[in-house]
């Protein structure tokens, strides 16, 4: 899995969705199915990332990166940030880090502005433990 596909995997995911209820067996005993778009890209949230020197991790090459952000499963800096406003797909549980006296185990997938996505701890984003108007991933 690239970096791409990692921003398209909540987009997938519903289109998946949408497919098997074209193709569920009440829907082929009812009416023809009609070619239906595919839904859209759900909207980001805007997310503020205060810290300085803020690793954004990613690796395509490991599913585990995906269902449990970590250091060690994530090993891939992508960039390295700095008080920046970047796109929040979506966050999840993973590897609780501990900085500063605080700790926090929730990870937001981020779409930078220049299009590299990974995964920065939510220590590290405004808002607390978990981010309001970010959505849990789905997958």
């Amino acid at each position: 899995m690239n970096t791409r596909s990692l921003t398209r995997v909540a987009a997938t995911a519903a289109a998946l969705a949408a497919t098997v209820l074209i193709a569920s067996p009440t829907a082929a005993s009812a009416a023809p199915a009609t070619p239906r778009p595919a839904p859209a890209r759900a909207a980001l949230t805007s997310v503020y990332i205060w810290a300085t020197g803020v690793n954004v991790r990613h690796d395509g090459a490991d599913a585990d990166c995906v269902f449990y952000p970590s250091r060690g499963t994530c090993p891939t800096v992508v960039a390295t940030v700095s008080r920046t406003t970047a796109q929040a797909h979506c966050q999840r549980e993973g590897e609780t880090i501990h900085d500063s006296g605080y700790s926090n185990r929730w990870w937001t997938l981020v779409e930078l502005a220049d299009g590299r996505v990974g995964w920065v701890n939510n220590i590290y984003i405004q808002g607390g433990e978990k981010i309001a108007g970010v959505p849990d991933c789905s997958w």
